[in-house]
């Protein structure tokens, strides 16, 4: 039987990367690096390993996946068995499966049917019962309420801001890749003053409790909360709930500059941090706390050591509130009170009478299939969170929190999909989770369901391409596998894992999922593992053989 997740409260914890292809998307802090940077934040944009990194022991007699090397019928099942054999590997333990994407026949194998822990593989899961149970159209409306505005324009009450799960009200997706306004929401700010309300006598309330659910998952780690990729999951989510600290050296002794977008007092800046005289010293670090919104920057920066730093920030409904009530004052509108956040507990207790209100201002998300599409290639674990809970809220069991629930649906779907669900565990919606498992099989099974779903074009277009764009940007370039490999990647400090597609050099379309878990110090020699079998599917030229699985004691 699934084990399903348990509740989770604020402190059980312990208390876009600029696409080359296409147009909607703008640098994020760091791509997917989901333990980046704990005690000493890490600069944005670092290159991603290249696929054999020198000191990376290789298995000598390892046949090696070049162009102009054909891997021939026979020799992918001792490649992936001598891949899990180098050296480096040693320590940790691997899964790898593949399959051929039309029969289903298994072409190589090694532990395809042990658990292990997923990373962000879970993505490919979550975003494909997403567009199964909610279709590739769907989208979520956000509202501003306010009780009926007398003859002058003033509001008796408070205007509420009701969020209903759209991840995409930030800057990712303005045309203008400089432009750090927060459109969306200065577009319902423009609706407001447009509807002729010139005050408001009460607060600016954020309205998160479309979704009943914990902010954070179960099972995520207490030190990934204070970055972007550990944010709060809210139904008012307003720029990716993080903010993005750019720290630029000064002069040697002088304390760093900082500059915060979006621009917002909401955040108390704690600056400690100097100049460094030389460029070898780099003790540079930050640290904000758990249950509130101070960011401390302590150590020295190295001259050269300017770097971009994604934030989270504590109470994301809050913040949008506090962001909106800045963007009404600025357009002239009297704002008489505060702001406050309200959610679904304090609703139950006092309801949003929509009878007595007026919609002043609504703004439409872009469709479901866009949120999949950044969900993948960027690998946005806040996305991957709501489309979870919309799972939830839209087919889950109704007096179950909306993450709970979620989960449940993407088991139910798996199981439709042809998965043997009973032993694996579904904990959060972005793998951020160390509480889940799946196993390579489970994915690959996946994998060739979704070739056949009325869904598939979207689901196939939202994978990283290698060595083209999205987490996969910098990875197998120069090779066959360049171009033509579609897959999700999966990053922790000990994960490394790869699950998609390629079309071998036969022709033949390949479905594989490749996982290393326990890397340790061998995270750099996991990466060059995926890459290494990625060159070698796009080199394989051999006709299919059923081969036995061979299960490795890692």
């Amino acid at each position: 039987m699934l084990q399903q997740p348990c509740p989770a409260f604020w402190l059980k914890a312990a208390v876009g990367l600029a696409l080359t292809t296409g147009l909607l998307w703008k640098p994020a802090p760091v791509v997917e690096a989901q333990r980046a940077g704990r005690s000493a934040a890490r600069p944005v944009q670092k290159a991603a390993p290249k696929s054999s990194p020198k000191g990376t022991p290789q298995s000598p007699s390892a046949p090696l996946a070049s162009p102009g090397k054909p891997l021939p019928a026979g020799a992918l099942q001792t490649f992936v068995e001598q891949l899990a054999a180098r050296p480096a590997l040693q320590g940790a333990r691997l899964g790898i499966h593949i399959e051929d994407a039309e029969t289903g026949e298994v072409l190589a194998d090694v532990a395809g049917e042990k658990r292990f822990l997923p990373a962000s593989n879970m993505k490919l899961v979550t975003t494909a019962a997403a567009l199964d149970v909610l279709g590739p159209d769907f989208r979520v409306r956000t509202s501003v309420y306010v009780p009926l505005p007398d003859a002058n324009g003033v509001v008796t009450g408070d205007l509420t801001l009701v969020g209903r799960g759209d991840p995409t009200i930030s800057d990712r997706y303005n045309a203008d890749k400089k432009d750090t306004r927060l459109t969306p929401l200065e577009q319902l700010a423009d609706q407001v003053a447009a509807a002729g309300i010139r005050e408001i006598t009460g607060d600016v309330v954020g309205d998160e409790s479309y979704f009943r659910a914990a902010p954070l998952g179960d099972g995520w780690g207490w030190d990934d909360l204070q970055w972007y990729y550990g944010a709060e999951v809210s139904a008012l989510s307003v720029a990716d709930n993080h903010v993005t600290l750019t720290v630029a050296p000064t002069r040697p002794g002088e304390k760093v500059a900082v500059t915060c977008t979006p621009a917002t007092d909401y955040i108390t800046l704690r600056n400690e941090a100097v100049t460094a005289a030389g460029k070898e010293t780099d003790t540079f670090g930050l640290h904000r706390g758990l249950a509130d919104n101070v960011i401390e920057l302590y150590g020295a920066l190295p001259p050269n050591g300017g770097r971009e730093l994604g934030v989270a920030i504590h109470d994301p409904a809050r913040f949008a509130a506090h962001l909106f009530r800045d963007m009404l004052v600025r357009r002239g509108i009297v704002v008489r009170g505060g702001v406050r956040r309200a959610d679904a507990n304090m609703r139950q207790r006092q309801p949003l009478a929509l009878e007595t209100l007026r919609e002043v201002a609504f703004i439409e998300s872009p469709p479901l299939s866009l949120w999949v599409r950044t969900t993948n290639k960027i690998s946005s674990n806040l996305y991957a969170e709501l489309l979870l809970r919309h799972l939830g809220k839209t087919r889950g069991t109704a007096d179950k929190d909306a993450d709970v629930a979620g989960c449940e649906v993407v088991a139910e779907f798996l199981s439709r999909a042809g998965v043997a669900v009973a032993e694996l565990k579904i904990r959060d919606g972005s793998g951020l989770s160390r509480l889940d498992n799946l196993t390579p099989g489970a994915l690959t099974t996946l994998l060739r369901f979704m070739r056949k779903h009325p869904a598939w074009d979207v689901f196939y277009d939202s994978l990283p391409i290698a060595g083209v764009d999205g987490t996969l940007r910098s990875r197998m370039k120069g090779t066959r596998a360049a171009e033509n490999l579609r897959a999700k990647t999966g990053t922790l400090d000990d994960v490394s894992a790869l699950a998609g597609y390629v079309t071998a050099a036969n022709g033949r379309v390949l479905v594989f999922s490749f996982v290393a878990n326990y890397l340790n110090t061998a995270r750099t020699a996991g990466v060059a593992a995926g890459d290494d079998l990625g060159k070698a599917m796009a080199e394989y030229t051999g006709a299919a053989a059923k081969t036995a699985a061979v299960e490795t004691e890692q």
